[in-house]
């Protein structure tokens, strides 16, 4: 069933019947209930595709992923739940590419196809040469997950510092002094808004830093793990632990089952991100928790701002976050 049907069937132009289809002011109320009855009784459904050419839309958004998702996937499943919500809400599509994003031709490419109307970008370590990419294509984007310290770039992002840093003053007030830390250097800036985190509730302690305390990790199978067996092998262990995020956690937890260690009772573990896996475990895993939903609902309302208006300048959004003590740090006070 085309426009041209319903014309011929109620000897309207073709012009005005798609004027009243469209919701356009300059047909009268009562042609406009005609042409819509008519249309429901013949069953007539609008093109999206052609509605799309005519208004250079997709409608549809895109979720860029730049690292495996096997790491990621419960992290993914709370932000796409807010951000498909949104994104539904307005009519629009969420499109996912993992692979393509990989090299800055694939990036071009999806930028210059006008597949998508924008992007979210959920990427571990953003560079300023690739965003420049979207720039010069004209393709709005927002880093969600992420900040990053480039003027141009709009992001969602959670207070990584902040939550850090509660999560090691809840240690020492414990009684924790030697505190072991593993990083994800891979993760730039997420990574160094957690250091700093914990660095500051070192010196405002006044707490020595000790560098082999300080472990990095990989996005690698039982990364964790191995980290936590180099900790638990050093002379001085650490006698509480933060993990970089709550799989990493869940992994120290497991270490220290296995060398015969209670938790919190020898070590105490936590974790960062407030997963559904931290409340798995026995005992629950201690953990800064980020609004995840909320974030990924925010990041959609922005980019279809910037898609609507591209001289709107750069947003940058940081979420608060909640600390969550659980059994893993609470069940063994030092002082």
């Amino acid at each position: 069933m085309k426009i041209a049907d319903i014309s011929k069937d109620l000897g309207l132009s073709i012009s005005t019947v798609s004027k009243a289809l469209n919701g356009y002011p300059d047909v009268s109320d009562a042609t406009r209930e005609l042409v819509m009855q008519r249309a429901r009784e013949l069953g007539y459904q609008a093109s999206a595709s052609a509605r799309n050419l005519r208004r250079g839309r997709t409608d549809k958004i895109g979720l860029l992923i730049n690292h495996s998702i096997i790491y990621i996937s419960e992290y993914l499943t709370e932000i796409v739940a807010g951000a498909g919500y949104v994104a539904e809400q307005n009519g629009k599509n969420i499109t996912l590419y993992m692979e393509t994003v990989h090299h800055p031709e694939g990036i071009e490419r999806i930028c210059r196809s006008r597949e998508i109307d924008g992007a979210l970008l959920l990427w571990a370590n953003p560079n300023r040469d690739t965003l420049r990419i979207f720039e010069e294509e004209k393709m709005p984007y927002i880093l969600l997950g992420r900040r990053v310290d480039y003027a141009n770039a709009s992001f969602v992002a959670p207070d990584n510092e902040e939550g850090a840093y509660q999560l090691i003053r809840h240690l020492i007030e414990l009684g924790h002094t030697r505190i072991g830390i593993m990083t994800r250097p891979v993760h730039g800036p997420t990574n160094t808004d957690r250091v700093a985190g914990y660095m500051r509730a070192l010196r405002e302690t006044n707490l020595p830093f000790d560098e082999d305390i300080m472990i990095p990790t990989a996005l690698e199978q039982d990364s964790g793990y191995y980290a936590m067996l180099q900790l638990l092998d050093l002379p001085d262990p650490p006698t509480a632990v933060f993990a970089f995020y709550d799989l990493l956690a869940v992994d120290a937890l497991r270490a220290a089952s296995e060398r015969g260690l209670r938790v919190p009772e020898d070590v105490a573990i936590a974790g960062f991100d407030g997963l559904q896996s931290s409340l798995m475990t026995y005992p629950a895993i201690t953990t800064v928790k980020q609004p995840l939903q909320e974030m990924g609902r925010q990041a959609v309302e922005l980019l279809l701002e910037c898609i609507e208006d591209d001289t709107l300048p750069a947003h940058k959004v940081t979420f608060p976050v909640e600390l969550l003590v659980r059994g893993s740090t609470v069940g063994r006070i030092l002082r």
